[in-house]
């Protein structure tokens, strides 16, 4: 199979992104009904949040785009209340927190009534609301972003990429889902997007299982090629598996730890 060069990764258009979108709120929705007693208490690997805290998050995040004076706001509070955490992940602290508590009938509830507004709200934004930019204290590769990227790509991803946790913390096989090989396209595609590749030599990396696919990441002559399962290599970049299985296949050492060791916040 032919290496697709990570590069030369198309971006997902507006249309498509809301299919990424809508199959991920459609697999929340089935989600949640199964989850029982202690479930909404399991700890998951964001921190010291259990799975009730992930969806309050979710509920946030579709919060500050139904009222987008809502981000500002818990920016602030963000820094006031965890002054020594990032900024952006001390407003997702916000977030959570603004809605723990809060029974399990009723956080499902408004999850559904939220993003089904929130996707509808995201749909009709106008193209110059689209280019507005915003800046991601304290995270190099996001000192700016535009507001399409952030509601078009990194929401989907975020939405998947909970889902993953919560059945990672309840000893669930997780389904990725029929877009799965292309959220984890753009992935690979926005590892060489910013600084997060950086200096590190071409690699082909091969990822198997759910969502696969062939990429090569960096430029030039690949030094390697890899190969690694392509959910759990999703877990690594964004910082939540620090231990991958990554497998040499041929070539140098050096580009199975280029792979890695890469990180991108997401």
């Amino acid at each position: 199979m032919i290496a697709v060069r990570a590069q030369e990764i198309a971006r997902a258009d507006r249309p498509r992104c809301r299919e990424h979108r809508d199959a991920e709120i459609a697999a929340w929705r089935d989600l949640m009904p199964t989850l029982t007693g202690d479930d909404w208490q399991r700890r998951t690997v964001c921190d010291a949040w259990d799975v009730a805290d992930v969806v309050g998050h979710l509920c946030g995040q579709a919060e500050d785009v139904i009222r987008p004076w809502s981000f500002p706001r818990r920016y602030r509070k963000a820094r006031r209340v965890y002054p020594g955490v990032v900024r952006l992940d001390a407003h997702m602290m916000v977030q959570a927190d603004e809605h723990r508590g809060t029974p399990p009938d009723v956080l499902r509830e408004r999850f559904d009534r939220l993003w089904t507004k929130a996707t509808r709200t995201i749909s009709r934004n106008p193209a110059l609301l689209r280019r507005m930019t915003m800046s991601i204290e304290g995270i190099p590769g996001f000192e700016s972003i535009d507001l399409g990227y952030v509601q078009d790509i990194l929401l989907a991803r975020d939405l998947w990429m909970h889902r993953d946790d919560v059945c990672q913390a309840l000893d669930r096989p997780f389904d990725a889902g029929p877009y799965a090989e292309e959220l984890i396209a753009q992935v690979i595609r926005d590892l060489m997007d910013g600084p997060f590749w950086g200096s590190r030599p071409a690699v082909i990396v091969e990822l198997s299982g759910q969502g696969g696919g062939v990429y090569q990441l960096g430029i030039g002559d690949p030094v390697a090629t890899v190969r690694t399962d392509a959910v759990s290599y999703m877990r690594t970049v964004s910082g939540r598996d620090d231990k991958p299985v990554v497998e040499l296949i041929t070539g140098d050492p050096s580009g199975a730890d280029a792979v890695a060791t890469c990180r991108m916040p997401f």
